[in-house]
């Protein structure tokens, strides 16, 4: 249904072209129906197919909103859109590329940074629509202005947040990002404030990493860190494999706790990308970077476990 609406929409749009009025109305209805198609690709488990579809929706998406800046379901689907790409295709690429590909590497990652940037701007755009000067008064009163937001404002918040970290985690030497790395945490602990549930678990799974890979002296907690994963655990019925993910990297690592660490990777693995197809994206991708840990394990600790001769 959603794809013959955006249909109709699109020859809606071509059909007023020249008339200001009814190409308004159009441009609405095809904003309107974008803004809910994110569920196409979150159910593809052909991630080198969504990493070639994506760019262009983005850019379509960006056209749009230069006409109607202010059309929140868009500016949600932008925001969104540009954090998962960023990550999924150019951090974990990036990554990837770390032993082979030094110099291409770091190019990514500073492209993943700019990408996360653009994601975090366009939710603080929604932010403002409902609640003018918001970013202003973020950086100024930060308690003050998230006091004022509502359950509506929860997505905005949470890929406000997450693009904020997210640009933290491409360029760990940006001192700026490091500075505001609490404005970020702040955005997705009110998340948690207004809905508990909120993204099938994403914003606990945020919280994991933001509370066990910062240190004690700088407020983290590896303790709070276990309290969120077993929330998002809890509700997503163990159905996101990147919530081990985000429990092994964050504090297995720190903790130098090698055999937690398996244990956590091998409970991703052991996701059925399946079991939940609007994850089926995310847990394909996350099935990949899991095994990709497990086979560096000895560059992650400084006492890997010695496999066992067999008989």
């Amino acid at each position: 249904m959603m794809r013959k609406n955006l249909s109709l929409a699109l020859l809606a749009w071509a059909a007023c072209a020249g008339s200001g009025g009814c190409k308004g109305i159009a441009l609405n209805a095809v904003a309107n129906a974008l803004s809910s198609s994110g569920g196409v690709f979150a159910g593809d488990d052909d991630p080198e197919l969504v990493r070639d579809a994506v760019p262009f929706g983005l850019k379509t998406y960006e056209s749009i909103l230069a006409e109607l800046p202010e059309h929140q379901g868009l500016l949600r689907a932008t925001s969104s859109g540009f954090a998962q790409y960023a990550y999924a295709f150019v951090v974990l690429e990036a990554e990837r590329l770390d032993e082979t590909d030094l110099p291409r590497s770091r190019e990514l990652r500073q492209r993943a940074r700019r990408l996360f940037l653009r994601a975090r701007d366009y939710a603080l755009k929604g932010l403002e629509v409902a609640h003018p000067n918001f970013t202003n008064k973020l950086r100024t009163d930060r308690d003050a202005a998230l006091a004022e937001t509502t359950p509506e404002d929860a997505e905005f918040l949470y890929w406000a947040g997450a693009s904020w970290g997210g640009a933290l985690m491409a360029a760990k030497d940006d001192l700026t990002l490091v500075a505001e790395l609490p404005i970020a945490g702040a955005l997705v602990a009110r998340v948690l404030e207004l809905d508990d549930a909120f993204g099938a678990g994403a914003a606990h799974e945020f919280m994991i990493s933001y509370e066990g890979s910062r240190s004690e002296a700088m407020g983290g907690s590896p303790l709070r860190a276990r309290e969120h994963y077993r929330r998002a655990l809890e509700i997503s019925k163990g159905k996101r494999s990147s919530v081990h993910l985000a429990l092994a990297e964050a504090v297995s690592v720190r903790e130098q706790n090698v055999r937690e660490f398996g244990s956590l990777i091998d409970a991703a693995l052991a996701v059925d990308p399946e079991a939940d197809p609007s994850q089926r994206l995310t847990n394909v991708l996350s099935r990949r970077r899991a095994l990709r840990l497990k086979s560096h394990v000895s560059d992650l600790f400084l006492e890997a476990p010695v496999e066992e001769k067999k008989p």
